[in-house]
């Protein structure tokens, strides 16, 4: 059993539904579910209760996984692993970068109905935190280990250009296979050709189009060079800046724009895994019409959209009843072991002297070793009354 007035079985409903909807909304589908009236504060401090648990248990995994170094449960033949970053609102009125990754396989895929091959990803699953970049690199071990990404034959990285992510990705697969994100990389061409064009022009629309298909099908130093051409057809020194600095983003990440070659292998050139996955775990819950987390509250809800959304619920709920069941043991031992008397001091001079126990006048010395005479038998000792056989008697008899 679990502490509380609730069962398990409640207290998981109402986990889960907390988790799920709004805490109100999930306290009226208790009612038509459990037929158990609850309030919305109990159901919020269960929800936010156990979810502080399935971020412990993260934590806890990861030391295993650093203490122990186990196999990793699968070996896939090709993974993809994206990250990325939204924002969440807070009751202190700040916004709070949530970060997250997306770990998906990948195959291609014949469309049916065409003659087109399409690359689809399937089998996703979501690791979400508020955390540093460090820490978030160190606790996102424990899901790409159970994805199997130290034994995957091809790792491919799409994402955009951020440094976290790249540090990221140097943390845990440095031979990936890096891709900037195909519309991220458009995004930043759109910029270079804005500096010469307004962007509702028909010259804008029709030149845009025309490098978007170069960008995709060709070499990334045709790009390059064809955005290289606009830079004296700029008209003021801050348009200049603006396509200086497309240029400068694109040609610094030059061999993560080789889309032709990628596409030929069979590589994903788009994040929109980890980009639904901001929809799917954290803002289906997180980011409603005026919805703002507590900074303590924020990542064991997020442990817990984790589960839900990566199909992971009863083996987690099972992990989080055994982790308050074990906490219990410990509170309980504690319990007792404070109620118990404490051991007596040890016994010492000073404590003895202090309790008057010692004698008034000091004991002698003991003689030296060399002082002490030989013992001899006393006047009435049998051996010499003859009563006892002597040495000599024995050794003969």
């Amino acid at each position: 059993m679990l502490a509380g007035e609730y069962t398990p079985q409640l207290q998981a409903t109402m986990t889960r539904l907390g988790s799920r909807l709004p805490f109100r909304e999930a306290a009226k589908e208790v009612w038509y579910s459990q037929r158990t009236q609850v309030c919305e504060a109990t159901v919020r401090r269960l929800t936010h209760h156990h979810g502080a648990a399935a971020e412990e248990l993260v934590r806890q995994e990861v030391g295993m996984l650093m203490r122990d170094a186990p196999e990793p449960p699968v070996s896939p033949q090709q993974l993809l692993v994206s990250a990325d970053g939204s924002f969440v609102h807070l009751t202190s009125g700040e916004w709070r970068e949530v970060k997250s990754m997306a770990v998906g396989e990948f195959a291609t895929e014949w469309t049916p109905g065409s003659w087109k091959s399409q690359v689809k990803t399937r089998h996703l699953s979501y690791f979400t935190r508020s955390y540093a970049v460090r820490e978030f690199e160190e606790v996102a071990w424990a899901e790409l280990h159970r994805r199997g990404l130290e034994k995957a034959q091809t790792v491919v990285a799409v994402n955009d250009g951020a440094a976290w992510i790249q540090s990221f990705l140097d943390y845990h697969c440095p031979t990936a296979v890096r891709i900037l994100d195909f519309a991220h990389a458009a995004g930043y061409v759109a910029q270079a050709g804005k500096a010469v064009w307004e962007e509702d022009s028909r010259h804008f629309k029709g030149w845009f189009a025309a490098a978007c298909h170069r960008l995709k099908h060709r070499p990334p130093q045709e790009t390059m060079a064809s955005l290289g051409l606009l830079q004296p057809k700029t008209k003021s020194d801050e348009k200049a800046a603006q396509l200086d600095g497309a240029l400068f983003y694109l040609q610094t990440r030059l061999p993560m724009l080789d889309y032709a070659h990628f596409r030929r292998r069979g590589y994903p050139i788009g994040s929109g895994c980890v980009e639904s996955g901001h929809k799917v775990v954290v803002q289906s819950r997180m980011k409603g019409a005026g919805m703002r987390w507590a900074e303590h509250h924020l990542d064991p809800m997020l442990s817990l959209r984790d589960l839900l959304c990566n199909d992971r619920w009863e083996e987690g709920w099972r992990q989080i009843e055994l982790f308050h069941q074990e906490q219990q043991v410990v509170k309980r031992l504690q319990r007792i072991q404070a109620k118990q008397p404490p051991p007596p001091p040890p016994l010492t001079f000073a404590a003895l002297e202090a309790a008057g126990l010692l004698p008034d006048e000091p004991l002698p010395d003991e003689p030296p070793a060399s002082q002490k005479k030989p013992w001899r038998p006393a006047s009435d000792h049998p051996w010499r009354n003859d009563k006892w056989p002597t040495k000599e008697a024995w050794r003969w008899n």
